[in-house]
């Protein structure tokens, strides 16, 4: 007896009703309409692997798709999946000219009889999903979703939607997944590798439960199916318990990280970081889902390959922020798991590429609706329940990570909207009382961290100054906690007028005979208040804006790095994927085409730091 999403029966879909789906509505174009009929969120890309479906089929050369000629028909047969299959979910792994900036939407539908948007509450007598990007990635996978009450009959149709000469109009279709109610689907996110039993240790208890699950089927044990995922299929078999027993025996899923490293010598493996700037640290107007998020301030999302390309340019280190105020329950302060376990994928794709990573608190100094921190008097109780709650809960998720994950406790934390709001006057109550509780608010989430136990006990913290400046003032109101595993965290987009100025002061060329002092000046300044007391600097935002300049900001970053170099002081490269117009435009690996986009600074970086992270 097939259950009523199994396919056959209302749900059949001929040849004719295909053509109508695949040639007519993608003709027209996506109309409003029509995406007011789409259900809401149920498309969404995803940086897994396509060979973990259940099914896969891939198209040597790959199979273009047209706005124009319509849509490219499947059939779920042809496709290896026998007729009596749940269908749950469509995986489509495409590819699109991300040069033009233009925006796309890849899609699927099928004819489904008597089908009723829930959105709408319309009858479409078909139903149809898409993922709108505001701009086209070169290469994504689409999952979409299959609801109960709209089982996808035998044949379906892959679609490119949108206007013709106003998105995207062709793709090429690389690969099509299935996964199938009986075993598909994603088992959710690895926490602790080996940790079946999500009790924050690795045993035999933990072999007992997968060994139980895959015997009997029982999944009493079984609390977090993706810790026993050790192949990385997105599947449980017996290859994940020979993994696990002898992870167990040879200590390498037991054993925690030591960091015997003082911070001075950690830093010191750190060549040239890269951030992932305007992407999860990105606020927008209302919050739906990760993905919504991550790509409202106009950055694709972010994928494996996106990684891969920062690696191979030269990076080694990646800073991820992340503002999580709005991503928590107000009341709670409990952090939305769908945006956690999307901070911790992320995460994974620099850490599985054998990278540093960077992971902190951004956009969340303010004094919004949602949970927040703003370091004055008034509000210092409600900001140290912030730091502290997200604190936990990340120092909780993360604390099984090695020493290539860095905590950085808060980003630029200033008096937002206050008239020294980038700068100290040390005459100031108002200043001296925000320093003061930032000093507290980077203790409190100290002790979040380190009490969480594990790799965290003695994980590598940044702490920044007053707004993360490296002026004399901010530095001097600066208190660290007494701990050896502490490393102080600047941003100096300096000389300003060069790097950073952008109300008519600013200039394009680089003079190091007038310039260069700045640089010096600021650097001598942190070896005298940290470095020579034993404390080490990250500069983990500094960059220079594109002002069609690319040979002087080379010049500039090869001395801007040779002198940090000087002083062992790694930095990071501030990218937010933005380079052209007005505003700040400090964009260097473009994320749609996945190059650099400007290989003479990228060269410069690396001459400059060539002797750096060999350690």
């Amino acid at each position: 007896m097939k259950s009523k999403n199994q396919r056959g029966g209302s749900c059949f879909m001929n040849t004719r009703t295909v053509s109508r789906f695949g040639g007519t509505l993608a003709a027209a174009g996506l109309m409003l309409a029509q995406l007011a009929a789409f259900p809401v969120s149920a498309a969404a890309p995803t940086a897994k692997d396509i060979s973990t479906c259940d099914y896969v089929t891939t198209f040597e050369g790959g199979k273009v798709i047209t706005q124009a000629e319509g849509g490219g028909d499947m059939s779920l047969v042809g496709l290896g999946v026998p007729l009596d299959e749940t269908v749950s979910e469509i995986w489509i792994d495409v590819s699109m000219d991300a040069s033009s900036g233009k925006p796309a939407m890849p899609a699927m539908g099928y004819s489904c009889p008597g089908y009723v948007n829930p959105s709408s509450g319309e009858q479409t007598d078909w139903y149809g999903d898409g993922y709108w990007m505001n701009s086209a990635m070169a290469r994504s996978t689409i999952v979409f979703e299959i609801p109960e009450d709209a089982p996808v009959p035998d044949t379906f149709s892959v679609q490119i939607w949108g206007t013709p000469g106003d998105t995207v109009d062709t793709m090429t279709l690389n690969a099509i997944g299935i996964n199938t109610g009986a075993g598909g689907g994603d088992i959710g996110m690895m926490t602790r590798k080996g940790d079946v039993n999500n009790d924050k240790t690795v045993t035999i208890d933990d072999v007992s439960a997968l060994a139980e699950f895959l015997l009997v089927g029982s999944s009493n044990g079984l609390v977090n199916p993706a810790n026993a995922d050790l192949d990385h299929t997105n599947r449980l078999n017996a290859k994940d318990l020979t993994l696990l027993k002898r992870g167990i025996l040879d200590g390498s899923l037991t054993s925690t990280s030591s960091n015997d490293e003082t911070a001075m010598e950690f830093v010191s493996h750190i060549k040239l970081g890269w951030n992932l700037g305007n992407t999860l640290d990105a606020v927008p107007i209302a919050y739906s889902s990760p993905y919504q998020a991550e790509t409202s301030w106009g950055c694709p999302m972010t994928t494996k390959a996106i990684i891969d390309t920062v690696k191979a340019a030269g990076f080694n280190t990646v800073r991820v922020p992340v503002s999580w105020g709005q991503k928590m329950n107000s009341e709670t302060y409990q952090i939305d798991e769908a945006w956690m376990n999307r901070v911790q994928e992320v995460v994974n794709y620099v850490i599985d590429n054998d990278m540093y990573c960077i992971l902190n608190i951004h956009h969340d100094n303010s004094q919004a609706s949602y949970p927040y921190f703003y370091p004055d008097n008034a509000h210092y109780q409600q900001s140290e329940k912030f730091v502290k709650s997200v604190w936990s809960q990340i120092a909780d998720r993360f604390e099984a990570y090695d020493s290539h994950l860095i905590f950085e406790t808060l980003n630029e934390p200033r008096l937002v909207g206050h008239k020294n709001e980038w700068w100290i006057d040390p005459a100031s109550q108002d200043c001296i009382d925000a320093m003061n509780n930032i000093n507290k608010l980077n203790a409190a989430a100290l002790g979040e961290i380190r009490s969480s136990g594990g790799n965290n006990e003695k994980r590598f913290v940044m702490m920044p100054t007053y707004s993360a400046s490296p002026d004399t003032a901010n530095l001097n109101g600066m208190v660290m906690p007494n701990d050896d595993h502490l490393i102080a965290e600047i941003h100096a987009y300096r000389p300003y007028l060069f790097a950073l100025a952008n109300d008519g002061t600013q200039k394009s060329n680089w003079d190091p005979q007038s310039d260069a002092g700045e640089v010096v000046t600021f650097m001598n300044d942190l070896k005298s208040r940290y470095l020579s007391k034993g404390i080490p600097v990250i500069i983990d935002e500094f960059g220079a804006m594109n002002r069609n300049n690319e040979d002087d900001r080379a010049a500039w970053v090869k001395f801007y790095l040779e002198t940090a170099s000087s002083f062992d002081i790694p930095c990071v490269w501030w990218d937010n994927n933005a380079f052209d117009g007005e505003g700040e435009n400090f964009g260097l690996i473009n994320r749609n085409t996945l190059t650099v986009q400007y290989p003479k600074i990228m060269d410069a970086m690396l001459e400059a730091t060539k002797n750096r992270g060999n350690q």
